[in-house]
């Protein structure tokens, strides 16, 4: 039967800064096995890898978890979290649309300035809300539907004001 050893401990020491004929001694494991793994996962010893991976465990509460059940809940409880968000944002910008709407019928120009500001000061909040949930910005439909929300406000502001000479 093959030797189990563990690993995820051995690429921690690595990462953090423990050599390879080091790691070998503590923990019985040929230095030439821990060489391929290390090449084979890419193991680096930047700790700022590590540090990361730790938090974003830390932060989605699957810290030391070796039941995979508990782990695969803290996965999707995470990415709900996650989704939510979107899902926030996206209500927001439709319920804005609406806004922008009713005040280009209305010809309502001191309220569309408003929403233009308005629009600036939610475009950054949900920037910084999509940084702070690390949700990377990978947009995935069809590139005939790529225009997001807010360009789609800000063209419709801009036309607004283009037409009475603003």
């Amino acid at each position: 039967m093959a030797a189990r050893y563990d690993w995820e401990t051995i690429r921690a020491e690595y990462e953090t800064g423990a050599t390879m004929g080091g790691l070998s001694r503590r923990h019985g494991v040929d230095k030439a096995a821990i060489s391929r793994r290390a090449r084979k996962e890419a193991w680096t010893q930047d700790i700022s890898g590590a540090v990361d991976r730790l938090a974003e465990a830390k932060i989605n509460g699957i810290v030391n978890s070796v039941d995979p059940q508990k782990k695969a809940a803290a996965v999707d409880a995470a990415a709900e979290r996650k989704a939510s968000v979107i899902r926030e944002q996206r209500d927001a910008w439709n319920g804005f649309k609406g806004d922008v709407r009713e005040a280009l019928a209305a010809n309502d120009f001191e309220r569309l300035k408003c929403l233009k500001i308005a629009s600036e000061a939610l475009r950054n909040a949900q920037e910084c809300e999509r940084k702070a949930w690390g949700i990377l910005e990978a947009d995935v439909r069809p590139a005939a539907a790529q225009k997001s929300e807010q360009d789609a406000i800000r063209d419709a502001i801009r036309e607004a004001f283009q037409s009475v000479g603003l």
